[in-house]
């Protein structure tokens, strides 16, 4: 007859083994996570690059001639060479939506520049290397399109002229000064 202590240690030792097996499934799950978010972020970005690539095609009813230069961030915050040195227009900026959007209210609400990473954690994103690049790419993105600066290398802030949008949803703020969202 088997004794207790032996039946234990046999139903510890198969629990310690499911344990250690299913750990392993997660670990597998999780890369496949990171792995599909990562595809999702790549497929994010390439739809807003298409959409401002669309945008920026050659409107239907111009004159022969008068081809739109495609520039692959749109035309919103260039000045046309011949009228460099006169006072700045302001220029139409692409509408905003999803992440692009959210960034901007962020940034608009924010006392001071952030940083791609800073921007991920205050957006509720997973802070990791795929997350934060998409996110510098976007915010690059919309400094080209006019809605933010880059004041310097990696601090991103809201551009002057834009600050009125941040009546649209501005969060509440955190303790640091970032808003909750």
């Amino acid at each position: 007859m088997t004794s207790l202590l032996t039946k234990l240690n046999r139903a510890e030792e198969a629990a310690r083994q499911q344990c250690a097996e299913l750990s392993r499934q997660m670990e597998e799950l999780q890369e496949r996570m990171a792995t599909a978010r990562r595809r999702l972020e790549r497929l994010s970005i390439a739809r807003e690059e298409l959409t401002a690539l669309e945008a920026a095609a050659e409107p239907a009813d111009a004159e022969p001639g008068e081809a739109a230069v495609a520039h692959p961030h749109g035309d919103a915050g260039h000045v046309a060479p011949e009228t460099a040195g006169h006072a700045e227009v302001p220029q139409k900026r692409p509408a905003l939506r999803g992440l692009r959007k959210d960034a901007v209210v962020l940034l608009a609400s924010s006392d001071e520049p952030l940083r791609a990473r800073d921007v991920v954690r205050a957006l509720g994103q997973q802070d990791v290397r795929g997350q934060v690049e998409g996110m510098r790419a976007r915010l690059k993105r919309l400094v080209v399109d006019g809605w933010l600066t880059e004041r310097e290398q990696g601090l991103f802030a809201i551009a002057s002229g834009v600050n009125g949008f941040a009546g649209e949803g501005a969060p509440p703020r955190t303790e640091q000064g970032l808003p909750v969202w």
